[in-house]
């Protein structure tokens, strides 16, 4: 028995082209939209330190370094967390009550965005500078929405410029992240 072929090469690419627009079409309609569409989101999120580079002392058990934390761009009356990765890669909230800083934490908790959609908070290094906890090193800062998604990041530095108890030797490398 012999079969011939109904199609030519030509009609079936013109119908898997119409094919695959009428999908992207669907799928921009009905999809789930973009970040911005449950309305907590901006896409204009950022966040800054005072400073890329923090110094503290490694090796004691609560360093008493603060660093001042500003969020601009978010929706106003969205709440953010900020959180650090520690050097045993666990993800570290440190938007905790300020009756708790004196291990590490905010100045304010919780923290909103206000009705110009920016917020600030002091950071206490704390329990960061313990031996097996944080360390000299780079590290991102995330803010993130009460549902845990990402909004914002920056890079912050910690770094042993001074010496002192957990001070690096005179011969000791400087970590390139850190000033000489």
């Amino acid at each position: 028995m012999i079969t011939t072929a109904t199609m030519t090469k030509r009609a079936a690419l013109l119908w898997l082209a119409i094919g695959l627009f009428a999908g992207v079409v669907l799928a921009m309609t009905f999809g789930g939209g973009s970040a911005k569409a449950d309305g907590h989101i901006s896409g204009l999120e950022e966040v800054r330190t005072s400073g890329v580079e923090q110094n503290f002392t490694p090796g004691i058990s609560r360093e008493k370094t603060e660093v001042w934390i500003y969020g601009s761009g978010f929706v106003p009356g969205t709440e953010v967390y900020t959180l650090i990765t520690d050097s045993n890669g666990v993800l570290t909230d440190i938007t905790i009550p300020a009756g708790k800083r004196k291990d590490g934490g905010g100045s304010v908790y919780p923290l909103v965005a206000n009705d110009d959609g920016a917020w600030a908070t002091e950071w206490r290094i704390g329990r960061f500078s313990r031996r097996g906890v944080g360390g000299e090193g780079m590290f991102s800062l995330l803010v993130m929405d009460t549902d845990f998604v990402t909004l914002a990041t920056t890079p912050v530095a910690l770094c042993n410029n001074e010496g002192g108890k957990g001070g690096r030797a005179e011969d000791a490398d400087v970590p390139s992240h850190c000033e000489a």
